[in-house]
């Protein structure tokens, strides 16, 4: 443990939700040797009373404004004191000892650039929380779908993977999701953490993928468990907007130029095979306005 007397520092951002916050204080407030850091973005249902005055250890920063999950991370891991940092979502509630069993891990494991628990549903059924980076093939893969169909999710490369079996032992994923994620302090430092000019989606895809560069792997570790609700923070349409918009971003940053113009064909007819699903079900119904925005952003402001 370093001289901080802290071995992980749990960084929380938030904005509104007073509800979630109190549920994810309650789990992340057993978690031993751990300090935790509330980055609030001007929320307007008084989390930042109801934290100073109910969770007084809690170190609180508070912005004017939502500056987003890239940002408000990067101020409470530049603010922790921990060897290790833990970024948490709101709406993920840590089970018992998971943040010792990552840490534990962590330590043991040196090429660790991330490791993320196994992450539950409410109902106790698992939640894919890993998968492959964006590339043309992946991005072609998830947008046809056929990466989720039974037979082939079981061989296929996903930016998603969602087939049960890989998720039952300790092994490497290209990445794993931002909403429990430890990061060795060491690693922080030298990538700068997350890149700012993301708002919330594909951030953590962003880093790890420096992360690889540098040599470090991400961990997934069933051993450690979290439930995690999922859409707390945006909806379902707003989040497939804002995910497929991050693969653009991924592209730009990464992939040569030629493929900008393919990746965005690639979107864009599977975001209109989204809109016919929408169309003939009606349960999909929210997919026509959703992928239609998705569109024109695509098209027009990317």
């Amino acid at each position: 443990m370093g001289g901080s007397g802290f071995m992980t520092s749990i960084i929380i951002v938030s904005f509104n939700r007073l509800d979630l916050i109190k549920k994810c204080l309650a789990a992340a407030t057993k978690a031993p040797d751990s300090e935790i850091i509330l980055v609030d973005n001007n929320s307007t249902d008084d989390v930042v009373g109801f934290v100073k005055t109910h969770y007084p250890k809690v170190r609180v920063i508070v912005n004017k404004k939502n500056t987003g999950f890239a940002i408000g991370n990067n101020q409470g891991m530049r603010a922790g004191k921990g060897d290790y940092l833990l970024a948490l979502n709101t709406d993920a509630f840590l089970e018992k000892d998971a943040v010792a069993k990552l840490t534990k891990f962590a330590k043991s494991h040196p090429d660790t650039g991330v490791v993320g628990p196994k992450l539950l549903n409410p109902d106790g059924t698992l939640q894919p929380s890993a998968g492959s980076f964006p590339s043309l093939w992946t991005v072609l893969l998830i947008m046809i779908t056929i990466d989720n169909w039974p037979f082939f999710r079981k061989f296929l490369p996903s930016i998603h993977n969602r087939y049960p079996g890989h998720f039952k032992t300790t092994r490497t994923f290209d990445w794993v999701t931002g909403a429990c994620l430890l990061i060795p302090r060491g690693v922080f430092e030298k990538t700068k953490g997350f890149d700012e000019n993301y708002f919330m989606y594909g951030e953590e895809q962003e880093l790890q993928y420096r992360m690889h560069e540098l040599g470090y792997k991400s961990y997934y570790l069933p051993s450690a468990q979290a439930i995690h609700l999922g859409f707390s923070s945006s909806s379902p349409a707003n989040g497939a907007i804002k995910e497929l918009l991050s693969y653009i971003a991924f592209f730009k940053k990464y992939k040569p130029s030629w493929q900008i113009p393919i990746l965005k064909t690639l979107i864009v007819s599977g975001c209109l095979l989204r809109i016919c699903r929408g169309l003939v079900q009606t349960k999909h119904r929210w997919m026509i306005s959703a992928y239609m925005t998705a569109i024109i952003k695509i098209l027009y402001e990317s």
